[in-house]
């Protein structure tokens, strides 16, 4: 009897195991389809309809897994969003130097808009709700991750590299002038940057690091 109680076990244990598994491969099936579509449509184009014909379910499904298409999409975006997080932290620890740390942190900021548009779009143009919604499994906003930048305008204040002010007036400053070159080159590519985009990106960074060092 004892042998036949543990084989049981065994067996729900297996069964129990193999449908996780299938739930999460349906719901990275449900993710990859609609980042599909998204890349292709944008935020106004996702239907959790076409997703579901795209992966060969009901819409019934899809609603067992997100509530609704803007749980979706974020937690489409949220891969992206993560990787950019990652790309500012990469950048603010590859130097010490106060001055060449805002450098990478505006061409590391740039350089997502630039690889992700659509999902740029969404979470800085589209829908900047993203940013001050929680991420699920966290118990902060997202926009937190930003606050690297302030921590190292902070920094080179402190060594005398940028002038005496508001930490925050001179965060939005970079932050404003790093968003402005990538929506003009998102939405406005033909115009912006004339005499090549990765030279406008580099004289936009120069400027606000000289237009903020001390007088």
């Amino acid at each position: 009897m004892p042998r036949d109680t543990s084989r049981s076990q065994r067996l729900r244990s297996a069964s129990s195991e193999r449908r996780e598994r299938e739930k999460h491969e349906l719901r990275q099936a449900i993710l990859d389809a609609a980042r599909q579509i998204f890349l292709i449509k944008g935020y106004e184009g996702l239907s959790l309809r076409q997703v579901a014909e795209q992966i060969g379910y009901t819409p019934t499904t899809i609603y067992l897994y997100f509530k609704n298409k803007e749980e979706l999409l974020f937690a489409v975006v949220d891969q992206a969003y993560d990787r950019f997080t990652a790309d500012l932290q990469t950048a603010y620890a590859a130097t010490g130097d106060p001055r060449q740390r805002l450098r990478a942190l505006a061409e590391a900021y740039i350089a997502f808009g630039r690889r992700n548009p659509e999902a740029y779009q969404l979470i800085f143009m589209q829908r900047p709700d993203f940013l001050i919604k929680w991420k699920e499994g966290t118990k902060q906003p997202r926009a937190t991750s930003l606050l690297i930048l302030k921590q190292a305008v902070q920094q080179a204040q402190e060594a005398g590299l940028l002038r005496d002010g508001s930490v925050d007036a001179l965060s939005d400053v970079f932050w404003a002038a790093a968003h402005g070159a990538v929506a003009l080159a998102i939405t406005m590519p033909q115009l912006f940057g004339g005499a090549g985009q990765a030279e406008s990106f580099a004289a936009v960074i120069d400027a606000v690091v000289q237009g903020t060092a001390p007088q």
